[in-house]
């Protein structure tokens, strides 16, 4: 589990690609795999394009957040997004929680909440 104090350790913020690039880039993938992009279906293949992404210093976008929790998000290191699972309009001085994953408001990489 990973806590502010490792997330603070990050000192090199990768950057959110578009949805266009994200999709363009999974499309070259799954063409690149051809028969075997299919055998390993769709979830697969993104999951493997998002981890590549991140490992590259790429995220892809944020997912659209749960209602009824903070919409605060921060990406772990394969690139998978956290939502913050505290009520929205928490303090964000002290900091999201997502179960596995906490982080302080001004984050490298963090998504604030929405307003």
């Amino acid at each position: 589990m990973a806590d502010a104090a490792d997330v603070e350790t990050q000192n090199t913020a990768r950057t959110v690609i578009s949805e266009e690039r994200y999709a363009s880039v999974v499309q070259s993938a799954r063409e690149s795999l051809g028969k075997w992009a299919h055998a390993m279906g769709g979830d697969k293949v993104e999951e493997v394009v998002t981890t590549v992404l991140a490992g590259a210093g790429f995220l892809a976008p944020p997912p659209e957040p749960e209602p009824d929790q903070c919409s605060a998000m921060y990406p772990d290191e394969v690139g998978d997004w956290w939502q913050c699972q505290e009520e929205p309009g928490h303090d964000p001085a002290d900091g999201h929680d997502a179960g596995e994953w906490s982080w302080p408001d001004d984050a490298p990489e963090a998504v604030p909440p929405r307003a």
